[in-house]
């Protein structure tokens, strides 16, 4: 009995076991809780997410990027719907191989695309999503559509997905000011880039159910999130100046044998709206990688140098080649009137005459310096121009010859401090802020630096190196009153539910000279163009201010072989300016260097093509309206007495062919024609008349009146071109009809004149 009840637990025994128990499943218990929390708190996130990618599949649906239009509401940018074509190899693999070659074989001919590689991607099944081709269009989408159906394929097996692809109607035009969106969508150059975060959108996104095999399930199961399309853009720009800048860069680029680009800027002088701005030549926007002809001759001829040298592998010569392609690549994307530097030369004279106008060191009729064709500073010769000198010069003077010594004066009365506080005044030592990205900052001598040499090469503009953009914004300040302005080329950007978000008023950073002394200005840039006769930039009929440049590219060439930037800026009316134009040529090489040989002839075109859409019209004088052409009348089917009585009335000159009682046939120049008044019409009385012909001069070289005695002499009429026609320097620089031509007696030969100087 005593050996039994020592088997028996004691209760002492007894409680220690419950306790025992009691721990173990305490702390398994709290083990568990401490694990679902984890699971359920801690680490929630990554078991949702990884549940999710078990259970769930999802795709983007891009937002269609918004719209970005001129400031007439022309359509410069725009997105339009297409299809990515994607396949499923994990979905694909429950199809036996007979289907699965089908498959691939139908993708290839549909997409064209390679049908080993699809073979091999869907080896792969593993994979949920392979993208067999990008960004196809409505017909090959519907097609795969069409095929997935026929052959009754699972949904997110074969299927497409919509993306988004960017079109410019305009191909090159504006290219460097709205730039161009990558592979993925993004802006990387222009307005596309500095805008990307309202033009972009938001993207949308299907998310759809797996069932327990990792299989698609059906539309039931699917969750769309739309997306939400871009804000729309209007810039300040007009495509028709636009179409005008653009056209006469290139032209300068072929007539002048430009070496490194040209560019352009038209701007409302008092507000700052850019409204064109082209870099010469552009590049086309649905095709960025694709050099343009400028560079691809480049291109060509850096090959045949590298060949004709020798010594090179045709490994070697294709990385030499992919490195140059490249360079010229990055270039021409380049907007060159924002991102590049350049010595603006004389240009710049009208930053120092309004500082020393404004501190009235000087005023017009002040005499500055009598000009021998060089100046000493510091134990320095400076040059000017030219060589033999301009003598006694006031400050409309020095203007209007572009005299440097003249301006080392002018500069030495206002002194390094004045010189170095307008010029910062001015916004020439930081960016404009342009809303356009790749702006370049100045790069100037600072005011400790500011010795008397480098104050007399900069009072003339050939030291300091700003950009276009920072030239024509100091030259707006110097004739819109006084106000610095900031350039911007975005008026406005709108939702897609029309409403204005953002707008860019005009912001003026400061008053940099007064009303009267930016008055003062005006009428000596005024003068400057309608100088002896006119200059290359003087319109009839229009009141032009403007003042043209020419640098030496001293910090990339030598005097052996130095080359040059010619460049000018004008601004019309000039009594109250409301636009201002500057172009630059960077190494013209063709003979002609003067900026107002090379650039102000491009002003003047694009005026001529352009103020009269602007609502700004000619106001002639009696002596102008004397001076005008005359347009042919029409006289076919007269007699030859109402021909000659119609075009004595007209002020033009006749020469009777074939019958006299005949009636007119013909005439050279047909009706409509602009000939001078004296001009001379040739009448064919009958169609039995042999054509007269004629012989074409050579006039290049000649003065208006040589050229006018040639061309006529000759039994052609001469249409006399370029604003400087009236001026006695003026020289012909082009004629329409190459010398040697036989042509019509009677037909029209245009000759244009320039002065070949640094005047202009």
């Amino acid at each position: 009995m005593a050996e039994k009840m020592a088997d028996v637990p004691t209760k002492k025994m007894s409680r220690r076991i419950y306790i025992g128990v009691l721990a173990v499943v305490l702390i398994f218990a709290a083990y568990i809780c401490i694990n679902l929390f984890n699971v359920s708190v801690i680490k929630s996130e990554y078991y949702r997410s990884k549940a999710n990618s078990q259970q769930l599949d999802s795709f983007v649906i891009n937002a269609n990027r918004g719209t970005i239009y001129d400031s007439t509401g022309k359509i410069l940018a725009q997105s339009s719907t297409v299809w990515d074509v994607i396949i499923n190899p994990h979905d694909i693999k429950q199809y036996n191989e007979d289907s699965l070659e089908l498959i691939c074989r139908k993708l290839s001919n549909i997409c064209m695309v390679d049908y080993d590689k699809l073979i091999k991607a869907c080896a792969d099944t593993d994979l949920r999503y392979y993208v067999v081709k990008r960004k196809v269009d409505k017909e090959t989408a519907d097609a795969i559509t069409q095929f997935r159906i026929d052959n009754e394929l699972a949904r997110y097996s074969v299927y497409t997905e919509p993306n988004t692809k960017r079109d410019y109607p305009n191909n090159t035009l504006a290219a460097s000011v709205i730039g161009f969106t990558n592979y993925d969508g993004d802006g990387v150059y222009g307005v596309e880039a500095y805008y990307d975060e309202y033009l972009r959108g938001i993207d949308g996104k299907v998310v759809t159910a797996r069932d327990a095999g990792g299989s698609a399930m059906p539309y039931q199961y699917e969750t769309r999130y739309e997306a939400q399309d871009g804000d729309s853009v209007y810039l300040t720009l007009d495509v028709v100046l636009q179409h005008y800048l653009e056209k006469n860069l290139e032209n300068v680029l072929t007539q002048q044998n430009v070496q490194n680009r040209a560019c352009g800027i038209i701007m409302n002088v008092n507000t700052g709206a850019v409204l064109a701005m082209a870099t010469a030549p552009g590049f086309d926007l649905n095709e960025p990688a694709k050099l343009s002809d400028y560079f691809q001759t480049r291109l060509d001829q850096y090959k045949e140098s590298l060949t004709e040298e020798g010594g090179h592998t045709e490994e070697e010569i294709e990385e030499l080649l992919a490195d140059r392609e490249a360079v010229y690549r990055e270039t021409q994307w380049n907007n060159k009137a924002i991102s590049e530097l350049y010595i603006p030369g004389s240009v710049f004279k009208v930053v120092t005459a309004a500082s020393a106008v404004e501190e009235e060191v000087v005023a017009p009729d002040t005499v500055v310096a009598t000009c021998s064709g060089i100046a000493t500073v510091a134990g320095t010769n400076i040059h000017c121009w030219r060589s033999w000198g301009h003598g006694t010069m006031t400050l409309q003077d020095a203007l209007i010859n572009s005299c440097n010594p003249s301006f080392i004066a002018i500069g030495n009365l206002l002194g390094a401090d004045n010189f170095c506080r307008y010029f910062e005044a001015f916004g020439l030592t930081e960016k404009t802020g342009i809303d356009l990205p790749g702006e370049a900052t100045p790069l100037y001598v600072s005011r400790d630096n500011m010795g008397p040499v480098e104050l007399a090469s900069s009072a003339f503009g050939q030291t300091n190196k700003i950009t276009p953009l920072h030239m024509i914004t100091a030259y707006a300040a110097a004739v819109n009153g006084g106000y610095l302005v900031t350039p911007h080329v975005v008026d406005k950007i709108v939702d897609e539910t029309g409403n204005v978000i953002m707008t860019n008023s005009t912001e003026v950073k400061r008053q940099v000279v007064s009303e009267e002394t930016s008055a003062t200005m005006r009428m000596l840039l005024e003068n400057v163009v309608e100088s002896n006769g006119g200059g290359n930039a003087y319109m009839a009929g229009y009141r032009i201010g403007g003042k043209s440049g020419t640098s030496e590219k001293l910090d990339e060439y030598n005097s052996a072989n130095m080359r040059y930037v010619g460049s000018m800026c004008c601004f019309t009316p000039a009594d109250d300016p409301e636009i201002i134009m500057l172009v630059m040529v960077d190494e013209p090489y063709n003979g002609q260097i003067y900026g107002s040989a090379v650039a102000a002839p491009v002003i003047s075109a694009v005026f001529s093509e352009c103020l009269e859409y602007m609502g700004i019209y000619a106001q002639y004088t009696a002596e102008e309206l004397a001076q005008q052409d005359t347009t042919v009348p029409y006289v076919i089917g007269g007699t030859s007495l109402s021909a000659i009585t119609t075009l004595n009335t007209y002020g033009l000159k006749y020469e009777i062919v074939g019958n006299e009682n005949g009636t007119v046939v013909n005439t050279v120049p047909g009706a409509g024609y602009t000939i001078p008044k004296d001009g001379t019409v040739i009448v064919y009385m009958d169609d039995d008349s042999n054509k007269l012909t004629t012989v074409v001069p050579n006039v290049i070289g000649m003065t208006v009146e040589q050229a006018n005695a040639a061309i006529t002499g000759a039994g052609l009429n001469i249409r006399l071109s370029g604003g400087a026609v009236a001026n006695s320097d003026a020289k012909a620089s082009m004629q329409s009809v190459s010398e040697g031509t036989t042509v019509n007696k009677g037909s029209i030969v245009e000759v244009t004149f320039i002065v070949n100087n640094e005047t202009g």
